[in-house]
C-alpha cells in the first residue's frame, strides 16, 4: 500500500462500514469484502487501485459484521457464561472485603473501584459523584488498570525487558491483566485498556517504540471485529474519545506550557480528557460539571491509594490496613460530597442536537491541526 498508517485507516473505514450497515443480509457484504480483498492482494504493485480496493474491503467488512450480528440470536451462551463466572468471583471477593471488617460505605466504594461491582452503591453516592464530575472514577477503565499495571511494570516489566527470559514472563503478565478484566466483568472501557496494555507490554519487551495511536486503533478494531454493535455504546465512545484526546493534546500542551509540576500535569490530563468527552457527555446526560477536572486531580492520587489498600486487604486482611482503607474512602466521599454541594458547579438542562456535537468535534480537530500539534510524523501523519 502507498498510504501511510494503514492500521489507522483500516480502523476508520471499518467504523464507517459499521455505521453504513443496512438491513440486507450480512453474508452479501461478506462475499463482497472477500472479493475486494482478493482483488486488492492480486494487485501487488503500489497502485492507487489496490489501495481503493482495500479501502472498500474494510467498509464492506464493517457492513458485513454489523449485518451478521443482527442476524445472530440475541443470546450469547459463551458471553453469558463469562458474565456469570465473573459475577461469582466478584461476589466472593466482595465477601472477603466484608469479612475484613469494612464498613458499608467503604465496602460499596472499594467493590466499585476494585471489582466494578456497583450494585452496593446507593443513589445518593452515585448522584454526588455525577454532580462533582468524577463519575468516571466509579467506571473501571484504563486509569484503574493503569494503577494496577503500574505495580507489574515496576516489579516485573521494567526489570525483565532486557533479559533473555523476558518472553517467558509475558504469559503470566497478560494472564494477570486479563484475569483482572474478567473478574471486573469485562466492561468495554476496561477491555479497551486491557488490549492496549497487552500490546504496550509486548512492544516494551520487543523494545519497539509503537505509536500510542496505533495501539488505540488496534484495540478499537479488535473490539469491533468481535462486537461491531459496541460502536454505538456510550462507554465505548467516551472511553476511546478520552484516550484519543489525551494522545492528541496532552504531550503537545505539556511541552507548550512548559509544565514541570506533577499536580499541574495531572490537572492538564484531566482537562484534556474532559475536553474530549464533554460534548458527547452533554449530548447523552445533558449536564456539564465545571469542577470535574480540578476534583479529579485531587481524587486520582487518593483513588490510587484506595486501590492499593484494597488489594492489600484482599491479600492480607490486617486490622490496620482495613482502618486505613475505611479512612481513605471516608475522606474521598467527603471531598466528593463537598464538591457536589458547591453552587453552580454543574450546568444542567443542556440539550444539543447531534449535528451540533459533530460540529464541536470538527472544530476541536481543526484547532488541533491548526495549532501545529504534530499529528506527528510519529502518530498522526495519516
Amino acid at each position: 500500500m502507498i498510504i501511510r498508517q494503514p492500521l489507522i485507516w483500516a480502523t476508520l473505514l471499518y467504523i464507517i462500514g459499521i455505521m453504513l450497515g443496512n438491513p440486507l443480509p450480512g453474508i452479501y457484504f461478506l462475499c463482497a469484502s472477500v472479493a475486494l480483498l482478493t482483488a486488492g492482494m492480486l494487485l501487488r504493485k503500489k497502485t492507487y487501485a489496490a489501495d481503493a480496493l482495500l479501502f472498500l474491503f474494510w467498509i464492506t467488512l464493517g457492513m458485513a459484521r454489523i449485518g451478521m450480528e443482527k442476524e445472530m440470536p440475541p443470546e450469547n451462551p459463551l458471553y453469558n457464561t463469562v458474565c456469570e463466572k465473573a459475577q461469582e468471583q466478584q461476589q466472593l471477593l466482595t465477601e472477603r472485603l466484608h469479612k475484613a471488617g469494612l464498613g458499608d460505605e467503604a465496602l460499596s466504594l472499594s467493590s466499585a473501584l476494585l471489582l466494578g461491582n456497583k450494585t452496593e452503591l446507593d443513589k445518593e453516592t452515585r448522584r454526588s459523584y455525577a454532580q462533582a464530575g468524577v463519575s468516571h472514577l466509579l467506571a473501571l477503565s484504563g486509569m484503574h488498570l493503569g494503577i494496577i499495571y503500574g505495580l507489574l511494570y515496576i516489579f516485573f516489566v521494567r526489570r525483565i525487558r532486557f533479559s533473555e527470559w523476558k518472553w517467558f514472563w509475558l504469559p503470566p503478565i497478560l494472564l494477570t491483566i486479563w484475569g483482572y478484566a474478567f473478574v471486573a466483568g469485562m466492561p468495554i472501557s476496561l477491555v479497551r485498556a486491557t488490549i492496549m496494555f497487552s500490546f504496550a507490554t509486548i512492544a516494551t519487551l520487543a523494545q519497539n517504540d509503537t505509536p500510542p495511536l496505533h495501539i488505540l486503533a488496534l484495540s478499537a478494531l479488535a473490539i469491533l471485529l468481535f462486537s461491531p454493535s459496541a460502536l454505538f455504546g456510550i462507554g465505548f465512545q467516551l472511553s476511546f474519545l478520552a484516550v484519543f484526546f489525551i494522545i492528541a493534546l496532552y504531550q503537545p500542551l505539556k511541552r507548550a506550557l512548559g509544565l514541570q509540576n506533577i499536580i499541574a500535569e495531572m490537572l492538564l490530563l484531566s482537562v484534556v480528557a474532559q475536553l474530549g468527552t464533554a460534548p458527547l457527555s452533554i449530548f447523552y446526560f445533558h449536564t456539564l460539571p465545571l469542577a470535574g477536572a480540578l476534583v479529579s486531580t485531587i481524587l486520582i492520587p487518593l483513588t490510587t491509594v484506595i486501590i492499593y489498600l484494597g488489594l492489600m486487604v484482599l491479600l492480607a486482611p490486617v486490622g490496620c490496613l482495613t482502618w486505613l482503607l475505611n479512612t481513605a474512602i471516608t475522606l474521598q466521599n467527603g471531598i466528593v460530597k463537598t464538591a457536589a454541594g458547591i453552587p453552580y458547579a454543574t450546568i444542567t438542562d443542556l440539550y444539543p442536537s447531534w449535528w451540533q456535537v459533530c460540529l464541536v468535534y470538527m472544530l476541536l480537530l481543526c484547532i488541533i491541526a491548526r495549532s501545529h500539534i504534530k499529528w506527528g510524523r510519529e502518530d498522526f501523519n495519516l
